[in-house]
């Protein structure tokens, strides 16, 4: 078996990754050595080392007693008759040894050399056919004095007499030991197709790939004598496209200088060697016509997708730039499908190294115009108005705005603020201006919030519109939310009532509502705002304005601890546009996915962050994508999966170095109370402890939302570490700070319990039984089982003894109905103990078995403890508590909560199902593939919690009407 790095000896070249090649090349000579031929055929494009095998094949010939005839046709001589076989014979007197009986070589040859020299003119038919027939019985008689190898490159360009001398050969070589060996480019025009295509039958057809991360590295071992990593192959094979050619010459630059294979030398390298490589090419066009080059360079700046935008832009016939493109594949420089795409950037680089800034900028500006003349889509036109800076008119401003709201809707901000800043410097009216910089500000709220403020602020002045003022205000508010400046956004807020409330009053408690959520003021009670003024069909209709609504109903609805049912309901509303809509408003998607977690819907928070996440890294958007991981961390925290939470949290505090936030961004404190929540939770205390450095073990932490939930979290940290009395002091902070501010939930987060439990560690069970009872009656108004369920484990822990039972069966039982799985471990452990002491041994070995169990599906070994093994009380003073008489009411999920979750698309697929249609039918009314509406089906079914078409009707029975 032939290795897939192979150097013949005395040869200092290497060719790696033809071992299958190699192999069937050797088994055609040693079949050939036995009376039976082979024809190969090698198929590949320009580059990719298609001679460089023939050497190597003519080498291995020669080992085994061929005698090796080549060939390589070309252009110039593709119109001599006999030109190729002329080549092949020319040094056969010399190769060819003396006969088996004797004799010298056969002395036909000197009439057929005197065919092969005959002047062109000479040549008719008949004697064509004369030589190709003396021409075979010569080839014969030279076969039986030795096994001949019959290599010919480019084969494409034989010229015909050769073309039908070797067809000739094919069909007749019988039991002789002849091996043919040819080359050929797919795509270019031969010439001769029939005569190419009858070859091409009888052959058998080898194409080369490209290099692959193996062979990249098997070739740089051998020509730089040291092993790459992977990252150095990977990085060197995006470089270079894995084309044979590029690749030897920038390992020979690297061996030449001494470079050592690091991972990014290919890019450093590969532009300026781009030059080198390119100049014979640019060369080769040039002789052949100038404007090859010409149109080389408008297919480089313009990239058309067919020949209509290329003429337009070269001011020529189709017919001409069709032939000249025809020229182009031919030559190797783009590909021969046709798709006027380069055969590699190698080239393409090259080709515009050589076009100068004016001539580019000239280009692009034609082809916007042709475009728009032509009424193409507006993002195709505004691609071109984005590449240069010529004042082109209205019609450019029109096409670049219409392609930004595009893209944006799409979800790629970044590039819809490129464009709307572009519309900007053509001239415009005053209120074409206010309307970019406002697009453009909401643009880069998502990745440039510094800026999406100046040029909000910037467009809202003199506004008219109230609509306009109001989505500005929001979106306004929301960045100075996430930057912290909470006296700016009331500013910005107050500001907006003055204005909208007397043209739009509906719209002032909206406005209060969002000022309630966002600002955290002293006096909540300024901000009186009462949820049933808001019509549920309005913030359930669908549209922008009611996914808005919603949002805030439902973050305002889990802070104040008030009305499960409708809280969820409003998440998943808010959530009813889709990855793409949510993103575009991280202050919503942040209160909406937190609002889910505390209605103890961590699945559907975790699917929902799995989106936006995949969507977020694809555009790039920092901030997304480290609020997306702490989001995600939370929901793992809270489903029991500290693993998973802690790697989230990493990635968030990962995100936010990246974006080189500050320590008291809320991006970056945010990231840090997952991490510590994670990292507590596994029993990392020193990683935890270093995680808090930076803000202090008991320092003051500012007045913002995040910083308060930090405070939470370090409280939780200084309790671990036996500090109980900083851990109370941290603890009544948190709570006086969100009672405060009118976050009274203790879904926000449970800092009763936590004072409770710091409470009875100092021995202080009064107050510790007040602030546990406090929560479970707040709880038990919320209704989220785990939310219930802490509650339920703080009071029976501060009860103690057999008074605990009852409130920790009632916690076992309303947690299995949760997913916060390690809360649960936790009751069954407290619950061990208390039967342990008991007396009722069994019953404890079954909690205790339990409560293990679920610890290792969350990655922590339960340690049952001192009281489990035989110690009794611990002899704190116990406050008699009343058993629990109010029964758990734990909201159960609405009806048809998956049906709420689903897209608006989502809707019309399953809509267009149960009237009946077929998958193919759903796609030609939406005017989508298949594939798209099986992706729908299969995200419709995930979300009912159904398998199968025949479940959607009752699944969906009063949520989509069936017509």
């Amino acid at each position: 078996m032939v290795a897939d790095a192979y150097q013949h000896p005395g040869s200092s070249a290497t060719l790696v990754g033809r071992g299958a090649e190699l192999e069937r090349i050797i088994d055609a000579l040693e079949s050939a050595k036995g009376a039976t031929p082979s024809t190969l055929l090698v198929e590949g494009t320009p580059g990719i080392g298609k001679t460089a095998l023939l050497d190597v094949a003519c080498e291995l010939a020669h080992e085994r007693g061929f005698v090796v005839c080549r060939a390589k046709a070309s252009l110039m001589e593709r119109e001599m008759p006999f030109a190729v076989v002329q080549q092949l014979f020319d040094h056969l007197r010399d190769e060819l040894p003396h006969c088996r009986n004797g004799k010298a070589t056969p002395h036909e040859y000197d009439l057929i050399a005197g065919h092969l020299t005959a002047e062109v003119d000479d040549f008719d038919e008949l004697q064509v056919h004369r030589a190709i027939r003396d021409l075979y019985r010569l080839t014969a008689e030279f076969a039986q004095c030795a096994p001949l190898c019959l290599v010919i490159d480019d084969v494409q360009w034989t010229d015909v007499p050769s073309l039908r001398w070797l067809n000739y050969l094919v069909h007749r070589v019988v039991k002789l030991p002849i091996v043919m060996l040819m080359t050929r480019t797919p795509g270019i025009r031969p010439t001769d197709s029939l005569l190419i295509a009858e070859l091409e039958i009888y052959a058998e057809r080898m194409k080369l790939a490209f290099f692959t991360a193996q062979n990249v590295v098997l070739l740089t071992e051998r020509m730089l004598g040291r092993t790459p990593d992977e990252k150095f192959a990977q990085a060197f094979l995006d470089a270079t496209g894995g084309c044979p050619t590029v690749t030897r010459h920038i390992l020979g630059v690297m061996r030449e200088r001494s470079i050592p294979p690091d991972e990014n030398v290919a890019n450093d390298l590969l532009r300026p060697e781009c030059e080198k490589l390119g100049q014979s090419l640019l060369a080769r066009l040039n002789r052949q016509s100038p404007e090859l080059v010409e149109l080389a360079k408008a297919i480089a700046v313009v990239e058309p997708a067919d020949l209509t935008l290329l003429t337009a832009v070269m001011d020529i016939s189709n017919g001409e730039a069709a032939d000249r493109v025809q020229q182009l594949e031919g030559m190797g420089v783009l590909t021969p499908e046709g798709e006027l795409t380069f055969a590699h950037r190698v080239i393409k680089n090259t080709i515009e190294s050589a076009i100068g800034y004016r001539e580019r900028e000239e280009l692009h500006a034609e082809a916007a115009r042709f475009l728009h003349h032509t009424r193409a889509p507006a993002l195709l036109v505004a691609r071109h108005v984005l590449r240069t800076p010529s004042r082109l008119g209205a019609w450019a401003v029109q096409a670049l705005r219409t392609a930004a709201d595009t893209v944006i809707a799409e979800g790629d901000a970044r590039f819809g603020a490129q464009l709307l800043a572009r519309a900007l410097d053509e001239e415009l009216s005053v209120t074409q201006r206010k309307d970019l910089l406002l697009r453009l500000g909401l643009a880069e709220t998502y990745f440039d919030p510094r800026m999406a403020v100046v040029h909000l602020e910037e467009g809202m002045i003199g506004l008219d519109d109230p609509e306009e003022i109001l989505a500005a205000a929001c979106q306004l508010a929301e960045i100075l939310y996430f930057d912290g400046a909470y006296d700016s956004a009331s500013e910005v807020l107050h500001r907006t009532i003055t204005e909208i409330g007397p043209k739009i009053p509906a719209a002032v408690d909206v406005v209060r509502l969002l000022e309630r959520i966002t600002v955290p003021s002293r006096d909540p009670r300024a901000v009186q705002v009462d949820l049933r003024r808001f019509d549920e069909q309005e913030w359930r209709r669908g549209d922008e304005h009611g996914r808005r609504l919603a949002g805030l109903i439902a973050e305002d609805t889990s802070n104040r601890g008030v009305d499960l049912a409708q809280c969820r309901k409003a998440a998943l509303a808010a959530l009813s546009g889709g990855t793409t809509a949510i993103l575009q408003h991280p202050q919503r998607m942040f209160g909406v996915l937190n609002a889910l977690l505390r209605a103890d819907e961590a699945e559907l928070a975790v699917r929902h962050c799995d989106e936006i996440l995949l969507e977020a890294h694809r555009q790039g958007l920092t901030l997304i994508v480290l609020l997306g991981h702490s989001l995600r961390s939370r929901a793992h925290h809270h489903r029991g999966s500290f693993t998973e939470a802690a790697a989230d949290a990493e990635l968030a505090l990962s995100a936010a170095r990246t974006a080189k936030l500050p320590a008291d961004h809320l991006g970056h404190v945010y990231a840090v109370d997952a991490w510590v929540r994670a990292q507590l939770a596994l029993g990392h205390l020193d990683a935890t402890e270093k995680a808090l450095q930076p803000f202090g073990r008991s320092r003051e932490l500012p007045l913002s939302w995040h910083h308060t939930a930090l405070l939470h979290a370090r409280g939780a940290l200084r309790m671990e570490l036996g500090d109980c009395e900083g851990a109370l002091a941290d603890q009544l902070e948190c709570g006086e700070r969100f009672l405060a501010w009118g976050r009274g939930s203790p879904a926000v987060r449970p800092w009763r319990s936590f004072a409770a439990l710091a409470h009875f560690r100092l021995g202080q069970p009064k107050p510790a039984l007040d602030l546990a009872l406090q929560e479970l009656k707040l709880a038990r108004e919320w209704g989220a089982p785990t939310v219930i369920g802490r509650a339920l484990l703080t009071v029976g822990i501060v009860t103690g003894g057999a008074a605990a039972a009852p409130w920790l069966n009632e916690a076992d039982s309303v947690l299995r109905r949760s997913s916060a799985r390690m809360l649960r471990a936790q009751v069954l452990l407290e619950l061990a103990a208390t039967r342990w002491e008991k007396g009722q041994r069994e019953a404890a070995r079954q909690h205790l078995a339990e409560a293990k169990a679920l610890g290792q599906q969350c990655g922590v070994i339960v340690e049952p403890g001192k009281r489990l093994a035989g110690s009794t009380s611990d002899g704190r003073p116990r406050t008699p508590v009343p058993h629990p008489v109010e029964p758990t009411h734990v909201v159960p999920p609405a009806p048809r909560l998956g049906a709420l979750a689903l897209t608006p698309h989502e809707c019309r697929v399953a809509t267009l199902v149960l009237e009946g249609n077929s998958n193919d039918e759903v796609g030609h009314k939406l005017n989508v593939s298949r594939r798209t509406v099986e992706f729908h089906l299969t995200n419709i079914y995930r979300k009912l919690g159904v398998r199968r078409r025949t479940q959607l009707s009752s699944a969906l029975a009063g949520f989509i009407p069936r017509r």
